[in-house]
């Protein structure tokens, strides 16, 4: 099995979940077509049959068939609910495709010799459940729906569902990931300091890709977009007033003018994001010089594009990949692997609200400092106006997070918060431990 997006006429991406024989599964399709077209985006859909497909490979272990035998009136019980749950709490790579043989031994797949089988995060763990509960039984219920027991089906898929939803995941939890989020601001800088095309230090030859790869660092740095936003921007989304640049996230899913098959789309929601007026100005010699002088790139409207000749979206001229992202940093981190070791694209983004916490932190005490004059001064109606006009509560500065980060919801901000407070913490501690008076000598004892 594979997956495979297919690029419309009309500019949409069709994800599919392809079978050994390269013919499109028929009920994954039906799906897709019924359940998800309309509301998702073909990046989520994709997400939904790589979860699908996980659960294609327990059934073929297994040797079952889990549509056909709700079809014939066994729903999952628990015990095939429980069996399922633990499969989904590994990671694809530990169910491996076997090598062609004329032997057929449980199906075409079998589950890694490891004896520690490298399972999935909680969040993935959860997104996955719930894609196959939700595949099982929207299909299920399209399955039955003509028998004459259908009504008492439907209330066991229910009752199937609920189940999945249930519960933690079995087998070995993962293990913690680095914590990345005590990354001194400094390590950012020189990051960035690195990155810039006459920098001794930046591992890139080519002017003009050094040029490219130092503005998608700054526009990174400057905006904390995410990289599916930025390798969507387009020319028009760069500002026209003159004093107040800016550089605009715009929602075009399905675009007809993307050439690429698996297009980058915004998450967040549309927003315009102030940046330099020399980031503005290098933006546009970019384009009017660099950008310019590829002849694939008059084609389409997407500001950065790749400046080396291969084949497919590497060809000169055409709009960057991720992967283009990936490797830009990667060869940066390579300069400094102790330093740069936690640098990836996305914690630009965390570095962005780092400095908008610092910032929200000044204008809180400038704030204080102003009422406290006021009152000092005798004009305590005026301080009390002055505070409720400006006071900086924790819902404002959600707020303010919300349409700097095109969240939909203030929820999505809390991280950034709790990111900041650990960064506090570890600052307040580093003060205590200067204040011990205590500390480890530094003589040498023992034999």
């Amino acid at each position: 099995m594979k997956i495979a997006v297919k690029k419309f006429k009309s500019g949409e991406r069709y994800v599919f979940l392809l079978g050994e024989d390269g013919v499109p599964d028929f009920w994954v399709t039906h799906f897709v077509t019924q359940k998800l077209r309309m509301t998702k985006a073909a990046t989520s859909i994709e997400q939904y049959l790589k979860d699908i497909k996980h659960l294609k490979r327990w059934e073929e272990i297994n040797g079952r068939d889990l549509l056909e035998e709700i079809y014939n009136g066994k729903v999952p019980n628990l015990d095939d609910i429980n069996k399922l749950k633990e499969h989904c709490s590994y990671q694809a790579k530990v169910v491996k495709d076997k090598p062609a043989s004329n032997v057929v031994d449980m199906g075409k797949f079998h589950l890694s010799k490891s004896q520690d089988k490298p399972t999935i995060g909680k969040s993935q763990y959860i997104s996955r459940i719930a894609h196959i509960a939700e595949f099982l039984h929207f299909i299920g219920q399209e399955r039955v729906k003509h028998k004459p027991s259908a009504a008492e089906l439907f209330e066991a898929l229910d009752k199937m569902k609920t189940r999945f939803k249930s519960g933690k995941p079995k087998g070995k939890a993962k293990k913690v990931s680095l914590d990345k989020s005590g990354i001194p601001d400094d390590v950012f800088e020189d990051f960035v300091e690195v990155a810039k095309p006459y920098s001794e230090y930046n591992p890139f030859k080519n002017p003009v890709i050094k040029f490219r790869n130092y503005l998608i660092v700054q526009v990174l740095y400057e905006t904390g977009f995410r990289c599916a936003e930025l390798l969507a921007l387009r020319i028009s989304d760069i500002g026209t007033d003159t004093d107040n640049p800016t550089l605009s996230v715009v929602r075009r899913h399905d675009s007809k003018d993307d050439p690429r098959i698996k297009e980058p789309t915004a998450k967040t929601l549309g927003r315009p994001v102030s940046i330099t007026k020399e980031l503005r100005d290098l933006l546009n010699t970019y384009i009017k010089i660099h950008r310019a002088e590829t002849k694939v790139a008059k084609t389409h409207p997407f500001i950065f594009v790749s400046h080396k000749d291969k084949e497919g979206h590497y060809q000169s001229g055409q709009p960057i990949i991720q992967q283009t992202i990936n490797e830009l940093f990667n060869r940066i981190k390579s300069v400094n692997p102790e330093r740069f070791w936690g640098i990836t694209p996305h914690s630009y983004r965390h570095y962005f609200n780092d400095q908008l916490s610092d910032s929200i932190d000044e204008e809180k005490r400038a704030v204080r400092k102003e009422v406290k004059r006021l009152e000092q001064a005798g004009l305590h109606q005026a301080a009390k106006q002055y505070a409720d006009e400006n006071k900086i509560t924790k819902q404002r500065e959600l707020e303010i997070r919300a349409e700097l980060n095109g969240h939909s919801s203030l929820d999505s901000g809390e991280i950034y918060l709790k990111r900041t407070a650990r960064k506090q913490a570890q600052k307040v501690r580093k003060k205590m431990q200067a204040k011990m008076k205590h500390k480890v000598e530094g003589r040498n004892h023992g034999g």
